[in-house]
Protein backbone atom coordinates (compact mmCIF):
# COMPACT_ATOMS: atom_id res chain seq x y z
CA UNK A 1 0.00 0.00 0.00
CA UNK A 2 1.13 3.67 -0.74
CA UNK A 3 1.34 6.54 1.63
CA UNK A 4 -1.59 8.11 -0.56
CA UNK A 5 -3.62 4.97 -0.43
CA UNK A 6 -3.06 4.80 3.77
CA UNK A 7 -4.20 8.53 3.92
CA UNK A 8 -7.11 8.40 2.03
CA UNK A 9 -8.28 5.31 4.04
CA UNK A 10 -7.47 7.30 7.06
CA UNK A 11 -9.75 10.02 6.17
CA UNK A 12 -12.42 7.71 5.35
CA UNK A 13 -12.27 5.60 8.53
CA UNK A 14 -11.94 8.80 11.08
CA UNK A 15 -15.16 10.44 8.83
CA UNK A 16 -16.74 7.20 9.53
CA UNK A 17 -15.72 5.86 12.89
CA UNK A 18 -14.27 8.95 14.93
CA UNK A 19 -11.07 9.64 16.25
CA UNK A 20 -10.95 6.94 18.51
CA UNK A 21 -11.03 3.75 16.38
CA UNK A 22 -8.18 4.80 14.62
CA UNK A 23 -4.72 4.16 15.59
CA UNK A 24 -1.98 6.55 15.85
CA UNK A 25 -0.25 6.54 12.41
CA UNK A 26 -4.13 7.05 10.85
CA UNK A 27 -4.52 10.33 13.29
CA UNK A 28 -1.82 12.08 11.88
CA UNK A 29 -3.38 12.53 8.04
CA UNK A 30 -7.28 12.84 10.02
CA UNK A 31 -6.43 15.20 12.87
CA UNK A 32 -4.06 16.83 9.77
CA UNK A 33 -6.79 17.46 7.17
CA UNK A 34 -9.74 18.14 10.24
CA UNK A 35 -7.54 20.78 11.07
CA UNK A 36 -6.97 22.69 7.82
CA UNK A 37 -10.71 22.16 6.74
CA UNK A 38 -12.46 23.98 10.02
CA UNK A 39 -9.56 26.27 10.16
CA UNK A 40 -9.94 27.00 6.23
CA UNK A 41 -13.83 27.12 6.43
CA UNK A 42 -14.83 29.15 9.50
CA UNK A 43 -11.69 29.15 11.50
CA UNK A 44 -10.19 27.45 14.66
CA UNK A 45 -12.94 28.24 16.83
CA UNK A 46 -14.85 25.71 14.87
CA UNK A 47 -12.54 23.26 15.10
CA UNK A 48 -12.62 23.81 19.49
CA UNK A 49 -16.16 23.88 18.98
CA UNK A 50 -16.21 20.27 17.27
CA UNK A 51 -13.26 18.40 19.06
CA UNK A 52 -12.97 20.52 22.42
CA UNK A 53 -9.21 22.34 24.00
CA UNK A 54 -8.94 18.87 25.18
CA UNK A 55 -8.42 17.35 21.81
CA UNK A 56 -5.47 19.98 20.78
CA UNK A 57 -2.98 17.86 22.33
CA UNK A 58 -3.68 14.93 19.94
CA UNK A 59 -4.04 17.19 17.13
CA UNK A 60 -0.27 18.69 18.31
CA UNK A 61 0.99 14.98 18.19
CA UNK A 62 -0.10 14.65 14.55
CA UNK A 63 1.45 17.98 13.46
CA UNK A 64 4.45 16.92 15.08
CA UNK A 65 4.42 13.88 13.07
CA UNK A 66 4.33 15.86 9.82
CA UNK A 67 7.15 18.16 11.16
CA UNK A 68 5.18 21.24 11.63
CA UNK A 69 6.83 22.30 15.17
CA UNK A 70 5.57 25.90 14.90
CA UNK A 71 2.05 24.64 14.58
CA UNK A 72 2.01 21.81 17.17
CA UNK A 73 3.49 24.36 20.00
CA UNK A 74 1.25 27.02 19.00
CA UNK A 75 -1.75 24.34 19.32
CA UNK A 76 -0.29 23.06 23.55
CA UNK A 77 -0.07 26.69 24.23
CA UNK A 78 -4.07 27.25 23.19
CA UNK A 79 -4.88 23.90 25.02
CA UNK A 80 -3.67 25.31 28.03
CA UNK A 81 -5.72 28.77 27.62
CA UNK A 82 -7.84 28.06 24.64
CA UNK A 83 -10.02 31.72 25.31
CA UNK A 84 -6.86 33.26 24.36
CA UNK A 85 -7.59 35.34 21.04
CA UNK A 86 -3.95 36.11 20.59
CA UNK A 87 -3.30 32.10 20.51
CA UNK A 88 -6.15 31.57 18.70
CA UNK A 89 -5.41 33.76 16.08
CA UNK A 90 -1.83 32.24 15.68
CA UNK A 91 -2.88 28.62 15.41
CA UNK A 92 -5.59 29.79 12.76
CA UNK A 93 -2.85 31.53 11.05
CA UNK A 94 -0.40 28.75 11.37
CA UNK A 95 -2.59 26.38 9.70
CA UNK A 96 -4.27 27.94 7.20
CA UNK A 97 -0.73 29.24 5.85
CA UNK A 98 0.24 25.05 6.11
CA UNK A 99 3.78 26.51 7.74
CA UNK A 100 6.10 24.13 7.97
CA UNK A 101 4.48 20.61 6.97
CA UNK A 102 3.41 19.44 2.95
CA UNK A 103 1.62 16.55 1.69
CA UNK A 104 5.07 14.56 1.55
CA UNK A 105 6.20 15.72 5.19
CA UNK A 106 2.48 13.61 5.50
CA UNK A 107 3.60 10.76 3.64
CA UNK A 108 6.57 10.48 5.10
CA UNK A 109 4.92 10.43 8.63
CA UNK A 110 2.88 7.46 7.68
CA UNK A 111 5.24 5.49 5.79
CA UNK A 112 6.95 3.84 8.29
CA UNK A 113 3.22 2.03 9.86
CA UNK A 114 2.20 1.10 6.31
Amino acid sequence: MEASQFIDLALARGSAEGIARLSAAEQIPFLISEAELYCDKDGIDALLHRYGAESLPAFSRAFMAAGATKIARALLALAREPSSEALLSAANVLITSREGYSWESICTAVEPHI
